[in-house]
Protein backbone atom coordinates (compact mmCIF):
# COMPACT_ATOMS: atom_id res chain seq x y z
CA UNK A 1 0.00 0.00 0.00
CA UNK A 2 1.18 3.48 -0.91
CA UNK A 3 2.71 5.63 1.84
CA UNK A 4 0.92 8.86 1.00
CA UNK A 5 -0.13 10.52 4.29
CA UNK A 6 -3.06 12.93 4.30
CA UNK A 7 -4.07 15.85 6.52
CA UNK A 8 -7.54 17.39 6.70
CA UNK A 9 -8.08 20.38 4.45
CA UNK A 10 -9.75 22.19 7.35
CA UNK A 11 -6.54 22.01 9.43
CA UNK A 12 -4.32 23.23 6.59
CA UNK A 13 -6.73 26.00 5.58
CA UNK A 14 -6.97 27.23 9.14
CA UNK A 15 -3.19 27.13 9.60
CA UNK A 16 -2.73 29.24 6.47
CA UNK A 17 -5.45 31.62 7.65
CA UNK A 18 -3.65 32.06 10.98
CA UNK A 19 -0.41 32.83 9.14
CA UNK A 20 -2.15 35.38 6.89
CA UNK A 21 -3.90 37.11 9.79
CA UNK A 22 -0.87 37.23 12.10
CA UNK A 23 0.22 40.87 11.93
CA UNK A 24 3.65 40.02 13.32
CA UNK A 25 4.25 37.98 10.16
CA UNK A 26 3.38 40.86 7.81
CA UNK A 27 7.03 41.44 6.77
CA UNK A 28 7.20 37.81 5.63
CA UNK A 29 3.83 37.46 3.87
CA UNK A 30 5.19 37.94 0.35
CA UNK A 31 7.86 35.30 0.92
CA UNK A 32 5.28 32.93 2.44
CA UNK A 33 2.96 33.34 -0.56
CA UNK A 34 5.86 32.64 -2.91
CA UNK A 35 6.75 29.57 -0.84
CA UNK A 36 3.21 28.19 -1.16
CA UNK A 37 3.48 28.43 -4.94
CA UNK A 38 6.97 26.97 -4.97
CA UNK A 39 5.97 23.78 -3.11
CA UNK A 40 2.66 23.48 -5.03
CA UNK A 41 0.35 24.00 -2.06
CA UNK A 42 -3.28 23.76 -3.23
CA UNK A 43 -5.00 27.15 -3.39
CA UNK A 44 -8.62 28.39 -3.23
CA UNK A 45 -9.36 25.32 -1.13
CA UNK A 46 -12.60 26.69 0.28
CA UNK A 47 -14.22 26.19 -3.13
CA UNK A 48 -12.88 22.65 -3.52
CA UNK A 49 -14.86 19.55 -2.48
CA UNK A 50 -11.58 18.02 -1.28
CA UNK A 51 -11.52 16.83 2.32
CA UNK A 52 -7.78 16.23 2.55
CA UNK A 53 -4.43 17.60 1.38
CA UNK A 54 -1.20 15.67 0.89
CA UNK A 55 0.79 15.84 4.12
CA UNK A 56 3.98 15.49 2.07
CA UNK A 57 3.21 18.81 0.36
CA UNK A 58 2.28 20.46 3.66
CA UNK A 59 5.57 19.24 5.20
CA UNK A 60 7.48 20.99 2.42
CA UNK A 61 5.55 24.17 3.22
CA UNK A 62 6.49 23.85 6.91
CA UNK A 63 10.13 23.20 6.06
CA UNK A 64 10.21 26.29 3.87
CA UNK A 65 8.39 28.33 6.50
CA UNK A 66 11.08 27.51 9.05
CA UNK A 67 13.69 28.90 6.65
CA UNK A 68 11.66 32.04 5.87
CA UNK A 69 10.88 32.91 9.50
CA UNK A 70 13.27 33.54 12.39
CA UNK A 71 13.32 30.50 14.70
CA UNK A 72 11.36 32.07 17.56
CA UNK A 73 8.77 33.44 15.12
CA UNK A 74 8.31 30.02 13.49
CA UNK A 75 7.77 28.32 16.85
CA UNK A 76 5.40 31.07 17.97
CA UNK A 77 3.38 30.67 14.76
CA UNK A 78 3.05 26.92 15.33
CA UNK A 79 1.96 27.33 18.94
CA UNK A 80 -0.43 30.18 18.17
CA UNK A 81 -2.11 28.36 15.30
CA UNK A 82 -2.61 25.23 17.42
CA UNK A 83 -4.16 27.20 20.27
CA UNK A 84 -6.53 29.00 17.88
CA UNK A 85 -7.36 25.78 16.04
CA UNK A 86 -8.37 24.17 19.34
CA UNK A 87 -11.08 26.82 19.63
CA UNK A 88 -12.08 27.37 16.00
CA UNK A 89 -12.05 23.69 15.02
CA UNK A 90 -13.78 22.78 18.29
CA UNK A 91 -11.21 20.29 19.58
CA UNK A 92 -13.02 20.02 22.93
CA UNK A 93 -15.96 18.30 21.24
CA UNK A 94 -13.91 15.88 19.14
CA UNK A 95 -13.39 12.28 20.18
CA UNK A 96 -9.83 10.97 19.98
CA UNK A 97 -10.84 9.02 16.88
CA UNK A 98 -12.21 12.18 15.25
CA UNK A 99 -9.03 14.07 16.09
CA UNK A 100 -6.88 11.26 14.71
CA UNK A 101 -8.80 11.35 11.43
CA UNK A 102 -7.73 14.97 10.83
CA UNK A 103 -4.03 14.12 10.85
CA UNK A 104 -1.76 11.42 9.35
CA UNK A 105 -1.63 9.48 12.63
CA UNK A 106 -1.59 5.70 12.47
CA UNK A 107 -2.11 5.58 16.23
CA UNK A 108 -2.75 8.22 18.90
CA UNK A 109 -2.99 7.29 22.58
CA UNK A 110 -2.78 8.44 26.17
CA UNK A 111 -1.51 6.19 28.98
CA UNK A 112 -2.37 7.23 32.51
CA UNK A 113 -0.70 5.97 35.69
CA UNK A 114 0.06 7.22 39.18
CA UNK A 115 3.62 8.05 38.10
CA UNK A 116 3.16 9.54 34.65
CA UNK A 117 0.74 10.75 32.00
CA UNK A 118 2.04 9.93 28.54
CA UNK A 119 0.62 11.02 25.18
CA UNK A 120 2.13 9.22 22.20
CA UNK A 121 1.52 8.90 18.48
CA UNK A 122 2.78 6.97 15.49
CA UNK A 123 2.87 8.09 11.88
CA UNK A 124 4.38 6.56 8.76
CA UNK A 125 8.13 6.92 8.32
CA UNK A 126 7.68 9.21 5.32
CA UNK A 127 5.66 11.65 7.44
CA UNK A 128 8.57 12.52 9.72
CA UNK A 129 11.34 13.26 7.26
CA UNK A 130 11.96 16.57 9.01
CA UNK A 131 11.57 17.82 12.54
CA UNK A 132 9.09 20.48 11.40
CA UNK A 133 6.37 17.89 10.78
CA UNK A 134 6.92 16.24 14.16
CA UNK A 135 6.81 19.59 15.98
CA UNK A 136 3.59 20.48 14.16
CA UNK A 137 1.95 17.21 15.24
CA UNK A 138 3.24 17.65 18.80
CA UNK A 139 1.81 21.14 19.30
CA UNK A 140 -1.55 20.16 17.80
CA UNK A 141 -1.69 16.97 19.89
CA UNK A 142 -0.95 18.98 23.03
CA UNK A 143 -3.60 21.56 22.10
CA UNK A 144 -6.19 18.80 21.61
CA UNK A 145 -5.26 17.02 24.85
CA UNK A 146 -5.36 20.32 26.75
CA UNK A 147 -8.87 20.96 25.39
CA UNK A 148 -9.95 17.58 26.78
CA UNK A 149 -8.06 17.73 30.09
CA UNK A 150 -7.86 21.41 31.00
CA UNK A 151 -5.96 20.83 34.26
CA UNK A 152 -2.86 19.18 32.82
CA UNK A 153 0.42 20.99 33.46
CA UNK A 154 3.11 21.79 30.92
CA UNK A 155 4.94 18.79 29.44
CA UNK A 156 7.83 17.48 31.53
CA UNK A 157 9.52 15.45 28.77
CA UNK A 158 9.51 15.06 25.00
CA UNK A 159 10.51 11.94 23.09
CA UNK A 160 11.08 12.61 19.40
CA UNK A 161 11.64 10.27 16.47
CA UNK A 162 13.70 12.99 14.78
CA UNK A 163 17.45 12.82 15.26
CA UNK A 164 18.42 16.37 14.27
CA UNK A 165 19.76 17.88 17.48
CA UNK A 166 21.18 20.86 15.59
CA UNK A 167 17.78 21.82 14.15
CA UNK A 168 16.15 21.48 17.55
CA UNK A 169 18.87 23.66 19.03
CA UNK A 170 18.35 26.27 16.31
CA UNK A 171 14.65 26.45 17.15
CA UNK A 172 15.38 26.87 20.89
CA UNK A 173 12.26 25.03 21.96
CA UNK A 174 11.76 24.94 25.74
CA UNK A 175 15.30 23.88 26.45
CA UNK A 176 14.42 23.48 30.14
CA UNK A 177 12.22 20.49 29.24
CA UNK A 178 14.21 17.27 28.59
CA UNK A 179 14.14 16.18 24.95
CA UNK A 180 15.17 12.70 23.83
CA UNK A 181 15.87 12.22 20.13
CA UNK A 182 15.88 9.11 17.94
CA UNK A 183 13.05 7.37 19.80
CA UNK A 184 10.73 4.71 18.31
CA UNK A 185 7.65 6.88 18.75
CA UNK A 186 6.79 10.47 19.60
CA UNK A 187 5.76 11.00 23.22
CA UNK A 188 4.77 13.96 25.37
CA UNK A 189 4.98 13.26 29.09
CA UNK A 190 3.08 15.14 31.80
CA UNK A 191 2.83 15.01 35.57
CA UNK A 192 0.05 12.59 36.60
CA UNK A 193 -3.47 13.78 37.40
CA UNK A 194 -5.95 12.25 39.82
CA UNK A 195 -8.08 10.40 37.26
CA UNK A 196 -7.60 7.88 34.50
CA UNK A 197 -7.76 9.49 31.06
CA UNK A 198 -6.26 6.61 29.09
CA UNK A 199 -7.44 6.32 25.51
CA UNK A 200 -6.29 4.74 22.27
CA UNK A 201 -7.32 5.59 18.72
CA UNK A 202 -6.13 3.66 15.66
CA UNK A 203 -6.53 4.70 12.04
CA UNK A 204 -8.50 2.57 9.60
CA UNK A 205 -6.70 1.22 6.55
CA UNK A 206 -7.28 3.06 3.27
CA UNK A 207 -6.44 2.04 -0.27
CA UNK A 208 -3.76 3.57 -2.47
CA UNK A 209 -6.56 4.63 -4.82
CA UNK A 210 -8.24 6.59 -2.02
CA UNK A 211 -4.97 8.29 -1.04
CA UNK A 212 -4.09 9.33 -4.59
CA UNK A 213 -7.66 10.51 -5.20
CA UNK A 214 -7.67 12.66 -2.06
CA UNK A 215 -4.18 14.07 -2.68
CA UNK A 216 -5.01 14.92 -6.31
CA UNK A 217 -8.51 16.34 -5.81
CA UNK A 218 -7.47 19.81 -4.47
CA UNK A 219 -5.65 20.50 -7.76
CA UNK A 220 -8.44 19.49 -10.15
CA UNK A 221 -9.70 22.50 -12.12
CA UNK A 222 -6.94 24.70 -10.71
CA UNK A 223 -3.60 23.25 -11.79
CA UNK A 224 -3.01 20.54 -14.38
CA UNK A 225 -1.10 17.86 -12.44
CA UNK A 226 0.12 14.83 -14.37
CA UNK A 227 1.72 11.71 -12.89
CA UNK A 228 5.24 13.11 -13.16
CA UNK A 229 4.43 16.38 -11.38
CA UNK A 230 2.23 14.55 -8.83
CA UNK A 231 5.12 12.25 -7.93
CA UNK A 232 7.53 15.21 -7.71
CA UNK A 233 5.39 17.38 -5.44
CA UNK A 234 4.78 14.37 -3.19
CA UNK A 235 8.44 13.30 -3.15
CA UNK A 236 7.56 9.86 -4.44
CA UNK A 237 8.72 7.68 -7.29
CA UNK A 238 6.46 7.64 -10.34
CA UNK A 239 6.76 3.87 -10.66
CA UNK A 240 5.95 3.40 -6.98
CA UNK A 241 2.62 5.15 -7.56
CA UNK A 242 1.95 3.25 -10.79
CA UNK A 243 2.70 -0.10 -9.17
CA UNK A 244 0.48 0.55 -6.12
CA UNK A 245 -2.46 1.64 -8.29
CA UNK A 246 -1.96 -1.26 -10.71
CA UNK A 247 -2.26 -3.69 -7.79
CA UNK A 248 -5.73 -2.21 -7.18
CA UNK A 249 -6.70 -2.40 -10.84
CA UNK A 250 -6.55 1.28 -11.69
CA UNK A 251 -4.22 3.97 -13.05
CA UNK A 252 -3.39 7.59 -12.28
CA UNK A 253 -5.01 8.63 -15.57
CA UNK A 254 -8.24 6.82 -14.69
CA UNK A 255 -8.41 8.57 -11.31
CA UNK A 256 -7.61 11.96 -12.79
CA UNK A 257 -10.21 11.64 -15.56
CA UNK A 258 -12.92 10.59 -13.09
CA UNK A 259 -12.15 13.61 -10.89
CA UNK A 260 -12.00 15.91 -13.92
CA UNK A 261 -15.43 14.80 -15.12
CA UNK A 262 -16.88 15.26 -11.63
CA UNK A 263 -15.46 18.79 -11.64
CA UNK A 264 -16.92 19.45 -15.10
CA UNK A 265 -20.37 18.22 -14.07
CA UNK A 266 -20.33 20.30 -10.90
CA UNK A 267 -19.28 23.44 -12.78
CA UNK A 268 -21.84 22.87 -15.55
CA UNK A 269 -24.54 22.50 -12.89
CA UNK A 270 -23.55 25.36 -10.61
CA UNK A 271 -21.89 27.93 -12.87
CA UNK A 272 -22.27 29.29 -16.37
CA UNK A 273 -18.86 28.25 -17.71
CA UNK A 274 -18.46 27.35 -21.37
CA UNK A 275 -17.20 23.91 -22.37
CA UNK A 276 -14.04 25.60 -23.70
CA UNK A 277 -13.41 27.25 -20.31
CA UNK A 278 -13.91 23.95 -18.49
CA UNK A 279 -11.57 22.15 -20.89
CA UNK A 280 -8.93 24.83 -20.30
CA UNK A 281 -9.27 24.57 -16.50
CA UNK A 282 -8.83 20.80 -16.70
CA UNK A 283 -5.68 20.97 -18.80
CA UNK A 284 -7.06 19.69 -22.11
CA UNK A 285 -5.45 21.03 -25.29
CA UNK A 286 -8.82 22.18 -26.63
CA UNK A 287 -12.56 21.68 -26.19
CA UNK A 288 -12.79 18.88 -28.76
CA UNK A 289 -10.23 16.78 -26.88
CA UNK A 290 -12.23 17.22 -23.66
CA UNK A 291 -15.52 16.42 -25.41
CA UNK A 292 -14.12 13.17 -26.83
CA UNK A 293 -12.75 12.09 -23.45
CA UNK A 294 -16.01 12.99 -21.69
CA UNK A 295 -18.09 11.05 -24.23
CA UNK A 296 -15.80 8.04 -24.03
CA UNK A 297 -16.30 7.86 -20.26
CA UNK A 298 -19.97 8.93 -20.01
CA UNK A 299 -21.51 7.81 -23.29
CA UNK A 300 -22.77 11.32 -24.10
CA UNK A 301 -21.17 14.69 -24.81
CA UNK A 302 -20.86 17.43 -22.17
CA UNK A 303 -23.57 19.41 -24.05
CA UNK A 304 -25.97 16.46 -23.86
CA UNK A 305 -25.17 15.89 -20.19
CA UNK A 306 -25.72 19.58 -19.39
CA UNK A 307 -29.01 19.64 -21.27
CA UNK A 308 -30.29 16.74 -19.19
CA UNK A 309 -29.12 18.07 -15.82
CA UNK A 310 -29.40 21.86 -15.96
CA UNK A 311 -32.84 23.40 -16.04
Amino acid sequence: MLELPLIAKSVVSYFQQCVREDKSLAPYHAAIEALAVQVSMPFAMDASPAQYVSFNVFIQFLEGLRKVLPSEVFVSALLGSAQRAALELDFSNLSAQDFLSLFPFEQWSVESSSQLLKLSFLVSNSSLNGIEAELFLIVYSHAYFKSQQTDIDKPIRYDLVSVSASTLSELRIQTETPQYLGQSETCISYSPIDRDCSIKAVSTATTSTFKVTQALLPYIGRVDVDLVSFSQINRMGKRTIQRALSEEGTTFRTIKEALSFEFAKRVMTEQDYSISDIALHLGYADASQFIRAFKRANGITPYQWKKGHVG
